[in-house]
């Protein structure tokens, strides 16, 4: 069986500086939520995660 593999053309984020800003900060704040303490400042750190990975999602989404 043969398979036809297509590639898929990306299209180049307008602002590529701003992805790669929230890229960071999303891995900042995950070694962040490892090294936190209290249960507290892992679920504030866990809020701040989430929104930065919802802001991610939607500026790599306007891309396409």
């Amino acid at each position: 069986m043969k398979f036809t593999e297509y590639a898929k053309i990306l299209k180049f984020p307008s602002n590529p500086e701003s992805i790669q800003e929230l890229m960071r900060e999303e891995t900042l704040l995950m070694e962040e939520v490892n090294r936190v303490e209290t249960y507290d400042e892992r679920v504030e750190v866990r809020k701040d995660l989430r929104q930065v990975r919802k802001r991610l999602h939607e500026a790599i989404k306007h891309i396409d």
